[in-house]
C-alpha cells in the first residue's frame, strides 16, 4: 500500500508539472507561485490516491473529504482572481476580466487533474492485482505508464487553441488623416492624436495591426470580436513584448477597433522592440477565452465577405 500510495502521489504532481509547459505558461512564473501549486498538487495527489483504499475499506465517508478539497481549490482560484484583480492597476495594459477569470479557473481544473491521475494510477493498481492477478511489482508497472499516459493526455485536452487557429495576423502601416485622425491599414478613425510629438512616436516606433478572421467566417470573427478576447491579444503582445508608454500617457494605449470593411481587427501598438516577426507570433500565440466562443452561431454558413449565405 505505501509504496503504490507514494507512485500515485508522485505520478499526480508530475502531472500538475506537464501542465505548466502549456500555453499559459508564463502561469505561474514566480517561484512562490509555483511552490504554492506544488503543494496543492501534493494535496489533491494524496486525495486521490487515498480515496481508493477507503472505498475498498467502505468508508464512504471520505467522500466529504473530496467535497472539502473541492471547495478549498475554489478558494484558490478565487484568490488567484483576486491577486491578478488587484495587479491590474500597476500594469500599463491591463489583462481584463475575461482573461483573469481563464487564469483563475485554470488553476482550479489542474488541481482536479491530479486527483484523476492518481485516483486512476492506484485503482488500476487494485483492479490488476485482484482480476488478473499478476504480481505487486508488475501491476504496479502497468498502472504507474497508464497513469502518465493519462497524464499526456489530459494535458492535450486541456490545450486550449490560440489566435493562430481562427485567425491570419499582418503588419499594416500607420497613418494619420486630416492631420490628428489614426488610420491602420484602410481603418480610418482609430483614435484621435492631438500631439504631434504623440503622432510622430506612432510614425516611427508603431506597428499595426490587422487580425483577420480565417476562411471569411463569421464563427472565427465571433472570437476576435469579443471584447474580452481583445484585451487579451493585446496584454499578450504588452507581456511579450513590452510597450512603449508612461502610465500618464493614454494616446499610446493599444485600442483594438473591428473594421467593418472585412471584419477585422486593428491596432495600432508601440513595442519596445519594432520586430514585426515577434508581433505576428505574439498575436498568433494569444490562448483563445472560453468566454469568446460560442457566439454567431446562426451566422456560420455566412461569410465575412458576403453578406448572406456561402
Amino acid at each position: 500500500m505505501d509504496k503504490v500510495f507514494f507512485v500515485a502521489v508522485i505520478i499526480g504532481v508530475v502531472t500538475r508539472l506537464i501542465m505548466l509547459n502549456l500555453d499559459q505558461k508564463q502561469y505561474p512564473s514566480q517561484p512562490n507561485v509555483l511552490l504554492s501549486q506544488i503543494v496543492l498538487a501534493f494535496v489533491a495527489s494524496s486525495l486521490g490516491a487515498l480515496l481508493v483504499p477507503a472505498l475498498i475499506e467502505r468508508s464512504y465517508t471520505s467522500i466529504t473529504f473530496l467535497s472539502l478539497a473541492a471547495e478549498q481549490f475554489r478558494q484558490v482560484r478565487e484568490n488567484r482572481r483576486n491577486t491578478l484583480q488587484n495587479l491590474e492597476d500597476s500594469q500599463l495594459v491591463k489583462r481584463g476580466n475575461s482573461f483573469i477569470e481563464e487564469i483563475a479557473r485554470t488553476y482550479e481544473v489542474r488541481n482536479y487533474m491530479c486527483i484523476i491521475t492518481s485516483f486512476i494510477t492506484i485503482g488500476l493498481y487494485y483492479l490488476i492485482i485482484s482480476e488478473v492477478r499478476l504480481s505487486h511489482n508488475i501491476a504496479l508497472l502497468i498502472s504507474s505508464l497508464i497513469g502518465l499516459i493519462l497524464a499526456f493526455i489530459l494535458r492535450r485536452i486541456s490545450r486550449r487553441k490560440s489566435i493562430e487557429d481562427v485567425a491570419d495576423v499582418s503588419i499594416v502601416k500607420i497613418e494619420f488623416v486630416d492631420e490628428s485622425i489614426m488610420k491602420v491599414g484602410d481603418l480610418k478613425g482609430i483614435t484621435n492624436v492631438g500631439l504631434k510629438k504623440d503622432r510622430e512616436r506612432f510614425l516611427s516606433k508603431g506597428i499595426g495591426i490587422e487580425i483577420k478572421p480565417k476562411d471569411n467566417s463569421y464563427t472565427n470573427a465571433a472570437i476576435i470580436y469579443d471584447l474580452g478576447q481583445r484585451q487579451a491579444i493585446v496584454y499578450n503582445l504588452y507581456s511579450r513584448l513590452g510597450i512603449y508608454r508612461e502610465n500618464n500617457e493614454p494616446a499610446f494605449v493599444p485600442l483594438p477597433r473591428r473594421n467593418p470593411n472585412n471584419e477585422s481587427i486593428m491596432i495600432a501598438y508601440i513595442p519596445m522592440e519594432k520586430d514585426e516577426q515577434k508581433i505576428i507570433e505574439a498575436v498568433k500565440s494569444c490562448p483563445i477565452l472560453s468566454t469568446s466562443k460560442g457566439k454567431y452561431l446562426k451566422l456560420k454558413n455566412y461569410k465575412t465577405d458576403k453578406k448572406g449565405s456561402a
